[in-house]
């Protein structure tokens, strides 16, 4: 019955208990019944109480019912199952090695197993490594049995066997361990349990191509963070029959605990030879964690609206995004857009997750996987992240007076505010980093901080071939200050727009890179005022586009591991695009200084 003083729109427990009693009062039997401690004032307490825990349960089952509220890992991954969308897993570490057999006798050929173990540490903890396929090794003209850049990932392999019962209309295939690694499933499909034939089944990402006898099976997520294995209806893939039997094997990985294990040994014998010898081509990276829900939240909607084709460069970022989960960040334009040209062609720039670059098996495998879903006459080309980093200046002022903390108490603080600000906004493609959010960012790091005075350099490093004639191409993407000096060819600062790290010229040590101010490249050898030019014209650089050239570049020897090359960008907003990744140094230069109010 309504009442109009009954107010339905309460949620909060005592305005629901007050509602509840201007409603009673307004009726005869208790108009002048005192609620307080009486007894009907308990029975008010539990009917308010009740229609609280209503109102919050209805409420959070209305938020999980859409995917863009939905808070619980399960809600959100059973609206991305309807989407047609699968959540990234966690991801093995990926190391590559070299492995020498050095037998007693002489065979034919020795045989490696697929999953073959290889055992390492990081942080004291152990690692089991196993290879993804079965190697035959043969010996070489020396005699010698090498196996070179193999590929091991790590992760524990489980193999679970499940048994067909087409009587059970409610039977599920669940996988039972939530750290799987899904690049690493492996389905094969006996017809009962004395069928030792094992035949594989293949991963279906969509219906395209399928028939009734397709031996295919569907992953889908399930509760728990957890993998559901499917099977076709007889329509879209073969169905099963009853009494077969269903083995998934797969790692069951540690995400990123084991990126930088270097160091591997093998775990047992490999055909029965103990003498095995392991060297690390390159060390273990890749390892990361299950997609996380924000992003489940972002990319299933999108992955709907692409149905399993690519015809703009957002497809391609979550298509490929969907299909392998050891990407950290991905730009994706057309091939018209490059230097020259390349026309027909859809670049690819991807940065692996705790790797720089891409290997080639990885490129063949992404452009083999986009060539089946391209349109006809567009071939993908994938291509290595090139990092162009930002080395950041910031002279600090704060006011001692009103803190307790001491000079180099502020300078972690500014370090850690420039750092999570780096984070948030640079270190992937299309990236910006404004000085001015820097500054409000370093200013916020403490209430003592009274102002700051920041300024960046973009840098680029390569690494020369020593005695060799070599030409370098230098792209900052950013359009670069043009300072002239003076008559004597000394910058009013000391320095010009373009700078680099010392190296050897010939025979001459401590010369480095600068620009004349007029476009042109020099090697100097400079100390303070004292300036002297041992090559007049070594290269060009257009200050518009931020290219630096350099022709029949020579060099001896250099500091460190390559030649940083500095430039002063013209404004300050830096930006990226293409294959560019604006990436922090995590170097700042950073000065403190006091200012008493």
């Amino acid at each position: 019955m309504a009442n109009s003083a009954l107010t339905v729109a309460n949620t909060n427990f005592n305005d629901i208990k007050t509602s509840l009693k201007t409603y009673l009062q307004s009726q005869s039997t208790f108009k002048d019944f005192n609620f307080e401690g009486s007894n009907m004032n308990v029975l008010l307490d539990v009917l308010s109480y009740n229609t609280f825990f209503q109102n919050f349960y209805l409420n959070q089952v209305a938020s999980e019912s859409f995917l863009d509220s939905a808070q619980l890992r399960d809600s959100i991954v059973s609206h991305a199952k309807t989407l047609n969308y699968l959540p990234k897993s966690d991801t093995s570490a990926k190391a590559v090695i070299n492995i020498e057999i050095s037998p007693a006798n002489t065979p034919d050929n020795i045989v490696m197993p697929k999953y073959t173990e290889f055992t390492t540490s990081v942080e004291s903890n152990s690692y089991t490594f196993t290879t993804n396929q079965g190697l035959t090794i043969t010996a070489d003209a020396n005699g010698n049995y090498f196996a070179n850049n193999v590929d091991v990932f790590e992760g524990e392999i489980v193999t679970e066997l499940f048994q067909v019962n087409t009587a059970n209309t409610d039977q599920r295939f669940v996988l039972s361990n939530p750290e799987i690694d899904t690049d690493s499933l492996a389905v094969k499909i006996s017809t009962s349990s004395s069928d030792t034939s094992n035949a594989e089944w293949k991963s279906a990402l969509s219906t395209v191509g399928l028939s009734g006898t397709s031996n295919i099976y569907y992953i889908v997520p399930a509760e728990g963070e957890k993998y559901e294995l499917q099977f076709g209806d007889g329509v879209l893939g073969a169905p099963l029959i009853n009494g077969n039997i269903v083995e998934a094997t797969y790692r069951k990985c540690n995400a990123n605990s084991a990126n930088e294990a270097s160091v591997f040994s093998s775990a047992a014998s490999i055909q029965g030879y103990s003498n095995v010898a392991v060297t690390t081509v390159s060390a273990a990276s890749g390892g990361g964690f299950a997609e996380s829900n924000n992003s489940i939240k972002f990319n299933a909607p999108k992955a709907l609206t692409i149905q399993d084709r690519t015809v703009t460069t957002d497809d391609y970022k979550t298509i490929l995004k969907q299909q392998f989960n050891d990407i950290e960040s991905i730009n994706v334009y057309g091939g018209e857009n490059t230097d020259p040209p390349e026309f027909g062609k859809v670049i690819i720039s991807i940065d692996l997750l705790n790797a720089d670059g891409i290997p080639n098996s990885k490129k063949k495998e992404i452009e083999d996987f986009v060539s089946l879903r391209s349109p006809l006459g567009i071939s993908a080309k994938v291509i290595d992240p090139v990092f162009l980093f930002v080395d950041i200046t910031s002279k600090v002022m704060y006011n001692p007076n009103i803190t307790t903390k001491s000079d180099s108490e502020i300078n972690s603080l500014v370090t850690t505010a420039i750092n999570t600000h780096a984070t948030a906004t640079i270190n992937e493609f299309n990236s910006k980093l404004r000085v001015s959010k820097l500054s409000a960012a370093i200013d916020a790091a403490d209430t003592s901080i009274l102002n700051s005075e920041n300024s960046v350099l973009l840098q680029k490093k390569f690494t020369p071939t020593l005695n060799s004639n070599e030409s370098v191409s230098l792209e900052f993407n950013n359009e670069l200050l043009q300072e002239l000096p003076d008559s004597s060819g000394i910058f009013a600062d000391g320095t010009g727009t373009i700078t680099s790290t010392l190296f050897t010229f010939g025979t001459l040590t401590g010369c480095n890179l600068r620009d004349n101010g007029n476009g042109v490249m020099q090697i100097v050898q400079q100390d303070g005022t004292s300036l002297t030019i041992q090559n007049n014209n070594i290269g060009s650089v257009d200050y518009t586009t931020g290219t630096v050239r350099l022709a029949n570049f020579n060099v001896s020897t250099f500091i460190g591991d390559s030649i940083v090359v500095s430039a002063v960008p013209l404004n300050k907003t830096l930006s990226s695009d293409k294959n560019i990744i604006l990436s922090y140094n995590n170097t700042p230069s950073i000065t403190i200084v006091q200012e008493r109010i």
